[in-house]
């Protein structure tokens, strides 16, 4: 029993050194950091071409392209006036008549002046055979014939004298007689080259600088009797004249009846069949507007209306009233083209209009992650292959716009890049 006893207890003591011996492998085990997880490859990530769009937002007002003054075409009383302020009229449509009593008698006052003129440069045209002329010739003539006969009659005379037939103051008389007439016919000789020279240089071109006034006057006072009646050149909105005096816009627009004189502004009309739009872009972006850049014209007011336009000036000059050490701003003014029924009846002026102006278009553009460019140097590549069968090449590439999908890159065909995990 005894043996036996020793025994047992020496079994239980192996088992309880084992067990201990186990408790600390597992403790030791248990204390042992864990080995860190190996990381996951890098992704390869397609890229194909795709279309790429930078646009600048701004908002600007909607304005007329152009506005011009309706002005009295001639001083007198307005017969009828047709329009209000506000008031939409069409192209040719009738918008004011004047009275034009009294430039009527001004036009028969010049018409009577342009024919009087006409017949006296048709005088000068024929003058050796006009009435003037013939007076002269036939005058000369009548003492050159009176002159002849003297002169005979003086030879005869003085035969008679020297054979003692004819007493001496006779002969005298005749010889004084001659004597004027020879004076006449120098006087009649004189005036016939006088009459002739009212027919040829300063007194023919004074005749014709005449006519040429009477007929400009007479043509310039038919304009106006034929301007009576103001058509719309276009269509458009009637405004207030721009540029009248605020004591003038302060009568407010002309009554029919009232007396007007001739270029004295009446009213404007702002054109609706070509607006444009005036904004504001901050120095940060005026930079990437160019003129003829498309633009998308929206607004809260236009019922869904899409307008296309252009940019047409981009301000060289920073406006005024920036405030001192803040950013400066530039005018931006986009063209929009002829308008169709539809939208001129929902765009009207003086709206606020939202602008997307197209700075960058690239309908092709290849876009990578930031990450997956490397730079070596001046360079920067990509690890790229054109499948995923292909082995893998180091692309050298041009690096472009950044967006915030990526960055867009020139030299690269489309395939699969390397980004880094």
């Amino acid at each position: 029993m005894t043996t036996k006893r020793k025994h047992w207890r020496r079994a239980r003591l192996m088992i309880t050194g084992l067990a201990l011996l186990a408790g600390i492998a597992a403790l030791s085990l248990q204390m042992q950091p864990r080995a860190t997880a190996e990381p996951p490859s890098a992704q390869w990530l397609a890229v194909q071409p795709s279309n790429l769009e930078h646009r600048i937002g701004l908002v600007g007002r909607i304005e007329p392209e152009r506005t011009i003054s309706i002005s009295a075409p001639f001083g007198g009383n307005i017969a009828n006036n047709l329009v209000e302020p506000g008031q939409r009229v069409v192209k040719g449509e009738r918008l004011l008549s004047m009275d034009a009593s009294e430039l009527e008698v001004q036009v028969r006052d010049a018409l009577s002046t342009l024919l009087k003129a006409r017949r006296t440069v048709r005088e000068f045209q024929d003058w050796e055979a006009g009435q003037d002329v013939s007076r002269a010739r036939r005058a000369l003539r009548s003492v050159q014939m009176s002159l002849d006969g003297n002169e005979q009659k003086l030879k005869d005379t003085r035969s008679l004298h020297e054979r003692g037939i004819v007493a001496r103051n006779e002969l005298e008389e005749l010889e004084r007689q001659t004597q004027l007439q020879r004076m006449d016919l120098h006087a009649a000789e004189a005036e016939l080259q006088a009459v002739l020279e009212r027919g040829r240089g300063e007194y023919r071109q004074i005749a014709e600088m005449e006519l040429a006034n009477a007929e400009v006057k007479h043509a310039a006072l038919s304009r106006q009797l034929a301007s009576g009646e103001i058509l719309a050149p276009f269509s458009g909105i009637v405004v207030q004249a721009p540029g009248i005096s605020a004591e003038e816009a302060a009568k407010g627009p002309v009554q029919t009846g009232s007396r007007v004189s001739q270029g004295q502004p009446l009213f404007g009309l702002a054109s609706i069949e070509g607006l444009r739009v005036i904004a504001r872009v901050a120095e940060l972006d005026v930079n990437q507007l160019k003129e003829g850049q498309p633009v998308d014209v929206t607004g809260d007011g236009f019922d869904g209306q899409h307008l296309q336009g252009k940019v047409m000036v981009v301000g060289g000059q920073a406006l005024g009233g920036s405030v001192p050490g803040g950013s400066s701003q530039f005018e931006v003014v986009v063209s929009i083209p002829e308008l169709d029924e539809a939208q001129i009846r929902q765009v009207r002026l003086g709206m606020s209009a939202k602008l997307s102006i197209l700075t960058y278009h690239n309908p092709e553009a290849l876009v990578v992650p930031s990450a997956a460019m490397r730079r070596a140097g001046e360079k920067w590549l990509l690890e790229y292959r054109s499948t995923p069968q292909h082995p893998v090449s180091m692309v050298e590439v041009e690096a472009g716009r950044s967006m915030p999908e990526g960055l867009e890159v020139f030299g690269l065909e489309p395939g699969y890049v390397r980004v880094p995990n």
